[in-house]
This record gives structure tokens, C-alpha cells and sequence, in this order.
């Protein structure tokens, strides 16, 4: 008999080796082949969903990278990518819903043409953006304000991750004070990446500055280590903070 169906439908204690599928929405993740540096192939791409769908999500709304030096990508190449994903879904009897938003680098480029450009957003005005990962950039209050008073809700991509901010954490409540939305990467709390990152990651926990969890998968590694995660308090202590993550 299958135990994971049987306590997935009956609402009985989940076994210690299942994951927790409370977590319905998978955001922010590179899973759309061939256009960054996530899954390469259709079938990097299928793999990787059937493990988000064995996790229990049932909608994922994936972020490929839109920076102008490295992946030029553009609306047009994200949405045609995305047909192409579902359509492969479909072929693969794997029934989840799917759509795209973007992840923008944070660059001079962007600053001077973003008024101008069809931004991806996401539950309607809200935006995902990146910077680089070990110097603060110059213009950062001054394009998160520029954001703002066009009618954006600025959504920072994994703050934890930010060698800039590791330490220095009173960045983190200015920033977070001045009604930035952050976005912690799952593995970040796994240590994946760094104990420093763990550790900021868990800074953001435990004074509730976290808005959205994302798993940032990028290739089949990091979707079992998420699942894997799951399991965990951790994970548990996540789910009980306010996400926006299951109203998208």
C-alpha cells in the first residue's frame, strides 16, 4: 500500500521520510532550458518538476535571468520558452500550473532603461531583482526609491546571499524599513551555500524579516536538497511566517 498517498489524503501523521507539502507555490527558479544558467535541456527541465511535484508544489512561477552583459534575455524569449515547458509538461502527463517572471540584475543599463522596458513582474506589480554578489552597488536606495515611486514592489532576491550585507545586518533593517521585500533562497538554510549564509538566513527567520521563500533551483541537485529540507523544523518555523509565497 502506498503510505505517502495514505497520508497525503487522510490528513494522518507524515512519515519522517516525506517531505512537508505545505509550501504549494515554487517561486523564483530557472527552470526554462537554454536561456541562463539553469537547466539546459527540456529534460533538465521535466526532471526537475517532477521532483517540485513530488515535493507537493502545484504552481511554480520561474525566474530566468534577465541581465544585459550575460543573458539578454527579453519577454518575447522568456514566454516562447515557457510554451515550450508546458508544452513538455503536457507530453509528460505532469500536471502543475507554470508561468514566467524574471530576475533582473541590478546594473547601470538597467537604472537608465528600465521606465522604458516590459518588465515581467509578478501578482501584478511585484518585481524580482539581483545584484552583484560582492560590491555594493552605488545606486542601490536610489534605484529600489526609483522602483518604488513608479508603482513597483521592489522583491530582493536572496539578501542573505550578499557578501555586502553579511556583515553588516543593520543594512538589512534599513533596507527592510524602507519597505524592500525580501526574498530568502530554502537553501540558504541548508548551508548549501556558506555557514555565513546560513547564518544570515537564519538572522532574517528569527526577526521575521522574511516577505518570500524561493528555491532558486537551477539544476536537479538543488531540488533534492530543498526536498530534503522539507523535513525539517527549519522549514516548519518558515511556514509559519506571513509568505506571500501561497497568495501568488
Amino acid at each position: 500500500m502506498n503510505l505517502r498517498f495514505l497520508n497525503f489524503f487522510n490528513g494522518k501523521p507524515k512519515l519522517a521520510s516525506e517531505p512537508d507539502r505545505s509550501h504549494w507555490v515554487d517561486f523564483h527558479s530557472h527552470l526554462l532550458p537554454g536561456i541562463d544558467d539553469g537547466c539546459k535541456t527540456i529534460e533538465d527541465s521535466i526532471e526537475n518538476i517532477r521532483e517540485l511535484q513530488y515535493q507537493g508544489v502545484k504552481r511554480i512561477i520561474t525566474t530566468p535571468h534577465i541581465f544585459k552583459e550575460l543573458y539578454p534575455n527579453t519577454p518575447e524569449i522568456i514566454r516562447e520558452k515557457l510554451i515550450h515547458v508546458k508544452t513538455a509538461l503536457i507530453q509528460n502527463n505532469i500536471s502543475i500550473e507554470m508561468e514566467a517572471a524574471a530576475e533582473y540584475y541590478l546594473d547601470e543599463w538597467f537604472c537608465q532603461n528600465f521606465q522604458t522596458m516590459d518588465l515581467l513582474t509578478f501578482k501584478g506589480n511585484h518585481l524580482l531583482v539581483e545584484t552583484n554578489y560582492m560590491d555594493r552597488p552605488h545606486f542601490l536606495e536610489q534605484i529600489f526609491f526609483d522602483l518604488q515611486t513608479s508603482g513597483y514592489k521592489v522583491v530582493f532576491a536572496h539578501p542573505e546571499r550578499y557578501n555586502y550585507l553579511l556583515n553588516n545586518y543593520d543594512a538589512f533593517h534599513k533596507l527592510y524599513d524602507n519597505g524592500i521585500l525580501f526574498q530568502c533562497n530554502l537553501l540558504s538554510f541548508t548551508g548549501y551555500y556558506s555557514p555565513q549564509i546560513k547564518k544570515a538566513a537564519h538572522y532574517l527567520l528569527k526577526n521575521k524579516m522574511i516577505s518570500m521563500v524561493g528555491s532558486d533551483i537551477h539544476r536537479i541537485n538543488h531540488a533534492r536538497v530543498i526536498t530534503e529540507f522539507k523535513k525539517t523544523k527549519d522549514y516548519q518555523a518558515l511556514m509559519k511566517l506571513n509568505l506571500l509565497n501561497n497568495s501568488l
